[in-house]
């Protein structure tokens, strides 16, 4: 025990690879969509981002790198999705790794690209290269 910390917390978590499908919502609009009758604070919930599966589970997203444009991009919310990513045991949280939307039917990977500079990025931004505007596109499923 580490300054009052149970020993348990330094052991290792099993860790397993997951493909998990459904719409990436926001937690208020999954609590909305399951008619549970939950009364919680506006603010939070709208910001925690979430997946709704379609039987009805809410597994609540990590923010990082890998998941940031769900969090920052209304436009890949609130349509079928596919991710892939790691849950953690003990942890409620599922970390994405890579994910795809639907777009015209098809699961497609967003990515933001600068016309000028040919870059693309994962999440919404200015261009790291000439400071302009980042459109999004999808590149279509492989």
């Amino acid at each position: 025990m580490v300054s009052g910390l149970p020993a348990s917390l330094g052991a290792e978590v099993p860790v397993h690879d997951v493909v998990l499908r459904g719409k990436v919502v926001t937690l208020a609009a999954a609590l909305d969509a399951k008619k549970l009758g939950i009364r919680v604070d506006p603010e939070p919930t709208a910001s925690t981002v979430v997946l709704l599966s379609e039987d009805g589970t809410i597994t609540p997203l990590l923010s990082d790198e890998a998941s940031r444009a769900l969090f920052l991009d209304k436009r890949l919310q609130n349509r079928p999705a596919e991710l892939r990513g790691k849950r953690f045991g003990g942890v409620p949280y599922f970390q994405v790794v890579t994910f795809k939307v639907e777009q015209d039917g098809k699961l497609q990977t967003p990515e933001y690209y600068c016309n000028i500079c040919t870059i693309s990025v994962r999440f919404p931004q200015v261009c790291p290269c000439c400071q302009g505007s980042m459109e999004l596109r999808m590149k279509p499923g492989r």
